[in-house]
């Protein structure tokens, strides 16, 4: 699985990044398909929250989640909890579809 991080308008240091990578490779618990993760984390210039959006690859599917907090972790844990129950229905629509093409 491959991340990439993304920060505009600031630099990330090492410890943000590394959080950053750690919530995303945690995510292979509840689908283990992920091909790649795309995180991409902003400051806005005249709003000072933090917002941050996943993109994740998966099966003929892109999945996305966006999030806002006062810091960036903030922003990544709501990210990755909205995608998280993506997945969930992303594996029980595949489930569905598997039990119905062998009847």
């Amino acid at each position: 699985m491959q991340i990439q991080i993304t920060a505009r308008h600031f630099d990330a240091d090492d410890r943000l990044q590394e959080y950053v990578r750690k919530k995303a490779l945690k995510l292979k618990r509840y689908y283990d398909g992920i091909t790649d993760v795309q995180v991409v984390l902003t400051r806005g210039a005249e709003i000072p929250e933090a917002h941050a959006e996943i993109g994740l690859s998966v099966f003929r599917q892109q999945l996305t989640a966006r999030g806002e907090g006062d810091t960036h972790e903030e922003a990544v844990d709501r990210c990755v909890e909205r995608v998280r129950r993506q997945l969930y229905r992303y594996k029980a629509r595949l489930r569905g579809t598997d039990r119905d093409e062998h009847r």
